[in-house]
């Protein structure tokens, strides 16, 4: 680029020219003014590489002369400002208005190219202290929790576990379901098969065997009904049968969920041991951590409120039952204990007392009966030594000894002796020792009697 001043070449990005140091024309925007000083130039404007003339009159203003680069070590303009001063505010104490509100000399000035404050903000009163909430040392505000994470309310301990008293109720409402329908389709299995056993007059073995038969049958059916009744219903997703429905309790493994047929299976078959315990097995319902039977401690299950949640077990593993539970328990386990023995006892008499009284009388007979062969030795005795029956017993020396004969005698012209008997139930029976002569002539003594029934007399006496 050649030097407008003094004609030197130079290089053509160069901005200072190398022998005057006069800065050389430069690109404003694309646009270059030839400042030549060749007068007989026409003046045009060089845009470019096209030169456009001026209009006629007008002549091309005198180009700028170019302020010199500023040194390398100053630093930018942005940088050499000072920084806007920051209000000093005092904690614990108030500022006045006057203090707060920025002067006129220093409001921000929107022709100032290089503003040295920021345009001031309203503030507002800091009566507390407290820094403005718009002032750059205010401290940042405090972070904002977010809302707690409210756990679920976790039921009561007492409404986890069903109670002892609450599982006999559902019990019950399921036997009495059970033994509606059950006892109805064994009522017609029975008719049904008496009709057909029973036809006319006609009644067989065979037909006493078909009612046997279908006495069976019942009770097959019962068991079978029975246990998919339970079986199915707690390992359903109702997770209990209609009488646990009904009170609001369902069956649960050691974790809340739900049986799966086989261990609910198992638990009904685990009643038999329950059952052999005589009821010990049910009452360990109020002495376990988490109120189990027998039963459910063999099969690993839970029977619990319908609501209750896996979150709930979890938290409360261990909630025995109320003292007052168990002595309600203990008390009417005993008064069932008591009120069994006491009907075995009295039923086990009953159907012993006819064994018992027959084994009493034969007892007593047999004492008469001895009593009866003492009496005929000594007539056979004295009738030996006199050729006759004697007029009394006493005459023969005998004498009646025994608590079971009212009274003894005989008739002294055929010589038989009879024996009033004083025990129920053959109390003024007779039991009678007729003297006959055998085929070889000796006399002989047969028992017998005409009012006493055969059952109670000695084989040899019938």
């Amino acid at each position: 680029m050649e030097c407008p001043v003094c004609g030197q070449m130079n290089a053509d990005d160069a901005s200072v020219c190398l022998s005057c140091s006069q800065r050389l024309p430069s690109y404003l925007g694309g646009v270059s003014i030839d400042t030549s000083r060749a007068e007989d130039k026409t003046p045009m404007v060089i845009a470019g590489n096209i030169d456009f003339p001026l209009p006629p009159g007008k002549t091309p203003a005198p180009a700028q002369p170019a302020s010199p680069p500023p040194p390398k070590s100053e630093k930018p303009a942005s940088l050499r400002f000072p920084k806007p001063s920051l209000p000093k505010i005092g904690i614990g104490k108030a500022t006045t208005p006057a203090e707060e509100a920025p002067s006129q000399t220093d409001a921000f000035d929107e022709d100032d190219p290089f503003p040295t404050k920021p345009p001031s903000r309203p503030s507002a009163s800091l009566s507390s202290g407290s820094p403005s909430p718009f002032s750059p040392i205010a401290p940042p505000p405090p972070p904002v929790d977010p809302l707690p994470m409210v756990a679920p309310m976790s039921r009561p301990a007492h409404m986890i576990y069903a109670g002892f008293w609450y599982r006999f109720l559902a019990w019950l409402i399921d036997i009495v379901i059970l033994g509606i329908v059950l006892g109805a389709l064994g009522t017609v299995v029975m008719v049904v098969s008496a009709a057909f056993a029973v036809r006319g007059s006609d009644f067989s073995a065979s037909s006493l065997a078909l009612i046997f038969g279908a006495y069976g049958l019942v009770v097959f059916m019962n068991v079978v009904a029975s246990l998919l009744y339970f079986a199915l219903s707690e390992s359903s997703r109702w997770q209990a049968t209609l009488g646990k429905l009904a009170i609001g309790l369902k069956v649960t493994d050691a974790y809340g969920k739900r049986l799966s047929f086989l261990r609910a299976l198992a638990r009904f078959v685990s009643h038999i041991v329950s059952n052999l315990t005589f009821g010990i097995g049910y009452v360990l319902n109020v002495f376990t951590a988490r109120q189990q039977t027998l039963h459910d401690l063999i099969a690993g299950t839970l029977v619990v409120y319908k609501e209750v949640t896996p979150t709930d077990l979890i938290d409360n593993q261990e909630v025995p039952a109320r003292a007052s539970q168990k002595v309600s328990v203990m008390l009417v386990w005993m008064m069932s204990v008591m009120l069994v023995l006491t009907v075995f006892v009295v039923a086990r008499s009953l159907v012993g007392m006819p064994a018992h009284q027959a084994s009493g009388v034969s007892v007593r007979i047999h004492e008469a009966e001895m009593l009866g062969a003492e009496a005929t030795a000594a007539v056979s005795f004295y009738q030996e030594k006199h050729g006759r029956f004697p007029l009394t017993l006493e005459a023969a020396d005998f004498y009646q000894t025994s608590p079971q004969v009212r009274r003894v005698w005989i008739d002294a012209d055929s010589g038989v002796i009879r024996l009033e008997l004083a025990f129920a139930p053959l109390r003024k029976k007779t039991l009678e020792f007729v003297p006959e002569i055998d085929d070889e002539g000796d006399l002989i003594w047969v028992c017998r009697s005409s009012d006493i029934d055969p059952k109670h007399l000695p084989e040899h006496c019938r």
